[in-house]
């Protein structure tokens, strides 16, 4: 069960004007393909201690083991990186959270799967610059779907475009890369093997906690994945703050949707910031300093007594550290 409401968590930094400290990483993204991958790209290793099942060099590891083939439409189970430095962003994330990470060489784009206690949690995809003011550096989620066709269709009725797909990747199943109706881009996966269960827990230290799409129109934004993915809306207004609503699936909160910071303009696009959950929100946002990263919102707590910072990578993929009430509570009783 979480303990800290979302909603007001992100009313806490939404009142810093995200998009205005650090426009250029929110600016629009794109996928332009890299040159075939280098050997400079595999500089760490999943740690001796993570066992795998056996994957070929050119796929993924399915995302359960033994495979259950049970979806859970709604639910985030995977995550990309898009960076223009592959190796660089290995070091900083692998001494940041410690994660491993596995090279993936299909002959073609640079990637590596990351992995957290033997379980596979995302990607990193080198991708060029191209046009630096446009094309910058981010993460995007991956929602489990059953029919990624039926996700590109709508999203292109619904005035989105597909960047990606719908195309099989190995390992992981069938995917497709849009941009939503106000430009968020998104993955959504339909697993060959099936998603991971929800446990109670859930969320996973140094694993992916959240999620939150900022929106010019959060009511808009969430109506368009309410209809792809069957949420459940649970509108959270606050009497100091704008709209916030919670997506809901399998009883299970997924993610929200949130106004854009305040200062940001309308014609402003959509973009998803993801959490990863951590013990000490204010030590993790001076290490990602020290790494070359950037503080963007500075540690806080919110309302509910949770601690929450906004960081860049030092590529300027933009992500957010949480630490949960819970943790807190826990750490003062063992005081």
């Amino acid at each position: 069960m979480r303990i800290v409401s979302i909603p007001t968590r992100l009313a806490a930094f939404c009142s810093v004007s995200l998009m205005t400290l650090a426009s250029p990483a929110f600016a629009q993204p794109t996928l332009a393909p890299m040159p075939p991958a280098s050997e400079q790209y595999a500089l760490q290793q999943i740690p001796p201690s993570e066992v795998l099942p056996p994957a070929r060099p050119d796929a993924f590891v399915p995302l359960t083991a033994p495979a259950t083939h049970h979806l859970m439409p709604g639910k985030i189970v995977f995550s990309m990186l898009v960076t223009p430095d592959l190796a660089r962003a290995q070091q900083f994330y692998g001494t940041l959270f410690g994660w491993g990470f596995r090279p993936v060489r299909d002959g073609r784009t640079p990637r590596v799967e990351i992995i957290l206690a033997s379980q596979p949690i995302g990607m990193m995809v080198a991708h060029r610059l191209d046009h630096p003011r446009q094309d910058v550096p981010f993460w995007m989620p991956f929602l489990s779907t059953s029919d990624t066709a039926t996700v590109a269709r709508v999203t292109r009725q619904q005035g989105g475009k597909v960047m990606f797909g719908p195309k099989e990747i190995a390992g992981l199943g069938q995917t497709v890369i849009v941009s939503d109706p106000q430009q968020g881009v998104y993955a959504a996966l339909s697993s060959w093997s099936g998603d991971p269960a929800d446990k109670d827990t859930d969320p996973r230290l140094n694993g992916w906690s959240w999620a939150t799409l900022l929106s010019p129109s959060p009511k808009a934004a969430a109506g368009y994945y309410q209809l792809l993915f069957n949420y459940k809306i649970i509108a959270a207004p606050e009497a100091d703050s704008a709209q916030h609503y919670l997506l809901m699936s399998q009883d299970k909160e997924r993610a929200s949707v949130n106004t854009l910071p305040t200062g940001v303009e309308q014609r402003d696009h959509a973009r998803w910031v993801q959490f990863v959950e951590v013990r000490n929100s204010a030590s993790i946002a001076e290490k990602a300093q020290a790494l070359g990263g950037q503080i963007i919102v500075p540690t806080h707590v919110d309302r509910d007594g949770a601690q929450i910072a906004i960081l860049a990578d030092p590529n300027g993929a933009v992500f957010g550290v949480i630490e949960s009430q819970k943790d807190m509570l826990e750490g003062t009783l063992s005081q």
